[in-house]
This record gives C-alpha cells, sequence and structure tokens, in this order.
C-alpha cells in the first residue's frame, strides 16, 4: 500500500500538468497555459510549451525556450536547450543553462487560454 501511495505521489509531482502556469490578462482574466506564462507590454498572455519558460525581453515582447529562460546583463533572453532544464545568471550577468543555452523566440510562445 505505501508503495503505492509513493507510486502516484510521484506521478502527482512530476506530471505535464505540474508545469502549467496561468497569470491575469490586460482584462483581468486568468489566463493558464501549458508552461510557463508571461504578460508582454500590453498585458497579452502568452506561453511556452510543457516544460518551458517564457521571460520578457527588453522591449516588453515575450520570448519562450524549451526549457527555463532568463535575462541577461543586456535583457537578452536565453533559454535552456533541454525541456524543463534551469537557466540562471552567474555574477558577471551571463545566463547559464542546463544542456547549453539558446536565445529565447517568440516563435517558441503560445497564446495563453
Amino acid at each position: 500500500m505505501k508503495i503505492a501511495a509513493a507510486i502516484l505521489l510521484a506521478l502527482a509531482v512530476f506530471s505535464p500538468g505540474a508545469n502549467a502556469d496561468c497569470v491575469k490578462d490586460q482584462y483581468g482574466k486568468v489566463v493558464c497555459g501549458n508552461g510557463q506564462c508571461e504578460t508582454d507590454s500590453y498585458r497579452k498572455v502568452y506561453c511556452a510549451k510543457v516544460g518551458g519558460g517564457a521571460v520578457k525581453d527588453k522591449y516588453g515582447s515575450v520570448k519562450c525556450g524549451v526549457g527555463n529562460c532568463a535575462r541577461d546583463s543586456y535583457l537578452e533572453v536565453w533559454c535552456s536547450t533541454e525541456p524543463g532544464g534551469g537557466a540562471a545568471v552567474d555574477l558577471y550577468g551571463k545566463v547559464k543553462c542546463l544542456g547549453g543555452c539558446t536565445e529565447g523566440s517568440a516563435d517558441l510562445c503560445e497564446e495563453g487560454k
């Protein structure tokens, strides 16, 4: 019985829905996506796919990635190349990513629903 409970707990924690995100849009409506969501400068919601990140760039546009994203010291968005992979900024303002970094892209974003 304990094993079954542990398996159910693990499935709940690691299920794709666990990465879903919700934010409020420009009308105050709650909008959700499969991955991380972010509002652009007009408060329109864009979301990454499952396991991905969404971050606003220096112009207020949302950029998404396969993995998590972060802004460097120039406010450029960089994302992990691995789904669910981490991204963080080092002491020098450079983004470091699990599996390597790639530039965030609006093409990888989906409109929040």
